[in-house]
């Protein structure tokens, strides 16, 4: 009897369950009917500037600060100061990591049409199309200049890029370390005179016994 009375209370249950759900899917076609436990199934979507309480983060904001110190995955940070020190020691000590070739080069010169030319100019001599234009207070000076005199390094230009200087812009944010040194290869191809890195190779020894020749900085190992 009491198996007979089970059966029939668990019957019902079902039926009652039954009826219920198919209701639901009569009402709304597209509804799946009563769901248990819906969060495991679709997840709320916070928005990502809203204010989140718990109790590690009381009172903070979702797009939070990274903790002090911190450094980006890949990111190269870059030990010199924004000043005449941090410059002159980076001219000395900070060399590229890349194998310069014409590729490397090229890719240089990619990003120098795309974010330098405009004021540097196609030949590196500082007469851009914003510098002929008037619109700039003084012309950037000559890559060609800096290279004959012996002052234009990869460490110069890199701390450059990333600070910036006179009326020069920081470009950190436009440009990531792997690409400054691709810019900086350009931009030491403009200063021998636009000599690919394959020619240049070829000409430096006619180059070294010529009197005219540029005069080549002089620089310490890096420790």
């Amino acid at each position: 009897m009491k198996i007979k009375k089970y059966t029939l209370l668990a019957l019902g249950t079902v039926a009652i369950a039954a009826t219920f759900f198919s209701s639901c899917i009569q009402e709304n076609p597209d509804s799946p009917g009563w769901e248990y436990m819906p969060d495991m199934y679709r997840s709320p979507a916070p928005e990502p500037n809203g204010i989140y309480i718990s109790a590690a983060t009381p009172d903070s904001l979702s797009n939070r600060m990274p903790a002090p110190g911190s450094i980006p995955r890949g990111w190269t940070p870059f030990p010199y100061s924004n000043d005449t020190t941090g410059d002159r020691l980076a001219s000395m000590f900070w060399k590229s990591p890349l194998h310069v070739t014409d590729s490397i080069e090229d890719k240089g010169k990619f990003l120098y049409e795309r974010n330098c030319i405009y004021c540097h100019g196609p030949k590196g001599d500082g007469a851009g199309p914003l510098v002929e234009s008037g619109k700039f207070p003084s012309a950037p000076i000559s890559y060609i200049t800096l290279h004959n005199d012996g002052k234009l390094t990869g460490g110069h230009v890199y701390h450059v890029i990333t600070y910036g200087k006179n009326v020069m812009g920081s470009h950190a944010t436009q440009l990531d370390p792997q690409e400054r040194w691709e810019v900086i290869a350009y931009v030491m191809r403009l200063g021998r005179g636009g000599s690919p890195m394959s020619e240049w190779e070829k000409q430096k020894p006619a180059a070294n016994d010529s009197v005219t020749a540029p005069v080549k900085p002089v620089v310490a190992k890096q420790p």
